[in-house]
């Protein structure tokens, strides 16, 4: 699928050392529900959508939009909130 990379990177990887003779180290990996890794894919295409509609908005017009800007940071408190939330959960 397209989002391998997205997956990929979102997956969780935990390490466990085991208390034996033949000091084996187990590496489980748990991998993102696919609804995450779509919202965040969705995100990132919001995301670049809105750089781009705020760069023809000052090439165009020549004015910075103050409105682009704060949906742009929405986005980006929306992606930073959703990874650390995946993160300590």
């Amino acid at each position: 699928m397209v989002f391998n990379w997205l997956r990929k990177a979102l997956t969780k990887q935990r390490i466990e050392a085991r208390d034996s003779s033949d000091r084996r180290v187990i590496v489980s990996e748990e991998p993102p529900p696919e609804r995450f890794v779509l919202v965040v894919a969705l995100m990132i295409v919001f995301f670049v959508g809105l750089l781009i509609l705020e760069v023809a908005h000052i090439i165009l017009l020549k004015t910075w939009n103050e409105a682009v800007f704060n949906g742009v940071m929405l986005v980006v408190g929306t992606i930073v909130g959703a990874l650390f939330g995946r993160e300590n959960s």
